[in-house]
């Protein structure tokens, strides 16, 4: 057999790794749906999953549950320990959904479940080696168009995996799981702060909550006005990617951003261009919204940048205040608390579009400039502590994967 050794290694193991078939010393099996049509098989006590269900590293409930007759017609039973890998789906094409069943639970026929001889490895072992061999079995998957993504059960069975000791299996298994269990902490520290924060921000644009002057007086009474009675509406310039650079001179905005880079507040322009062609510069406090999109959810955000003279590119509209009434920061709140309403705005059905002359209608609510910066910092600060908790999460992320790396062989 070939002999190998992994680069990082608890320091009281000395032994070399054995190279096996991963089919060797495992035992695989096809899940399967019973009929929807039958009551008799659905509405039991045997948790059920299917490919939507693969959320997380342990599966310990479902959405739905099937009965032991719905069982015997029409699925599989994966006992607790035992692994859960989807091989058919669109999901296959961005990472491995595979995690481990924390309870018996049946699974529908996108899943494999994968039974570990417990005299040769450990399943949680094998778990993260699945995680070390992610680009080497993404490579295996074959088809194309949504949901055509499959994975063949021999190549899966014919790949080379290298295995230490049991015991220095456990170890593996043991330390890289509680950095999974760090990982999973954080993960839900975020979610718990974005609901928060939609709950707060739904409080305070219904005035459920309201804020305090200096002298702890109350502020005075909301106005209520058309978009366009406070604001006018620009369009930026042309800015194609391929004019950005990393090396640019210029600060630049590119419509796209907004959908993926940027919250309500743009605190750091993160591209740049060498291009100066005649461009549409910034002025603080105004709010930046992409005009197009293939989706219409993705026009209902808004972002506001409070830097001078960033060049603004083509699809991005800009919202700039008559006069100084409004907080820009606290109208991007505000839009995208409202998203329903802007949504009703967008036009079109392959691309959809939203302008100026649509946006000017938009009813707006608000108090006060001093409440508004009030809002506008608290609701900020709940981002501050969210974008910290990415971050740590990312750090989670590239600590684990630098383990697998030198952890596996």
């Amino acid at each position: 057999m070939e002999t190998v050794q992994p680069k990082l290694r608890f320091p009281d193991f000395k032994d070399n790794w054995n190279n096996r078939k991963l089919g060797q010393f495992t035992q695989w099996a096809s899940g399967g749906t019973p009929p929807k049509d039958n009551v008799n098989y659905w509405n039991g006590d045997i948790p059920w999953i299917s490919a939507s269900s693969m959320r997380g590293l342990e599966y310990t409930k479902s959405e739905l549950k099937i009965t032991l007759e719905g069982l015997q017609k029409g699925s599989k039973l994966a006992k607790k320990g035992d692994l859960l890998l989807l091989v058919r789906g669109s999901m296959l094409f961005n990472k491995i959904p595979i995690g481990i069943a924390g309870i018996d639970v049946s699974f529908n026929q996108d899943l494999k479940s994968i039974s570990v001889d417990n005299q040769v490895s450990n399943s949680k072992y094998i778990l993260q080696w699945f995680f070390h061999s992610e680009p080497k079995v993404l490579n295996m998957v074959t088809g194309t168009g949504i949901g055509a993504g499959k994975l063949d059960l021999s190549d899966l069975k014919d790949l080379n995996i290298n295995l230490p000791s049991l015991e220095e299996q456990n170890r593996i298994a043991n330390f890289l799981s509680s950095v999974d269990e760090k990982l999973n902490l954080l993960k839900e520290k975020k979610a718990l702060l974005e609901e928060y924060k939609k709950g707060i921000m739904q409080k305070i644009f219904n005035q459920e909550i309201r804020f305090k002057d200096h002298n702890g007086e109350d502020f005075e009474d909301w106005e209520k006005k058309t978009l366009g009675e406070v604001a006018d509406f620009f369009k930026g310039k042309g800015l194609p990617k391929s004019n950005i650079s990393d090396i640019g001179i210029f600060k630049c905005i590119h419509y796209g951003e907004l959908f993926t880079k940027y919250n309500e507040l743009i605190k750091n322009i993160l591209s740049k261009t060498d291009i100066y062609d005649k461009p549409f510069l910034s002025i603080s406090n105004d709010v930046l919204m992409p005009t197009s999109d293939v989706t219409p959810n993705g026009l209902a955000t808004a972002s506001c940048v409070l830097e001078d003279g960033i060049i603004l590119g083509g699809d991005v509209l800009i919202i700039r205040q008559k006069s100084k009434i409004l907080d820009g920061l606290f109208l991007a709140f505000y839009i995208k608390q409202h998203r329903d309403d802007v949504m009703k705005l967008v036009s079109g059905s392959t691309v959809y579009h939203l302008y100026g002359s649509d946006m000017k209608n938009l009813i707006i609510k608000y108090p006060c400039l001093e409440e508004q910066t009030k809002i506008a910092n608290f609701l900020s600060a709940i981002d501050e502590k969210i974008a910290l908790v990415s971050n740590q999460i990312q750090d989670t992320q590239e600590y684990k994967k630098g383990l697998l790396q030198q952890m596996f062989v």
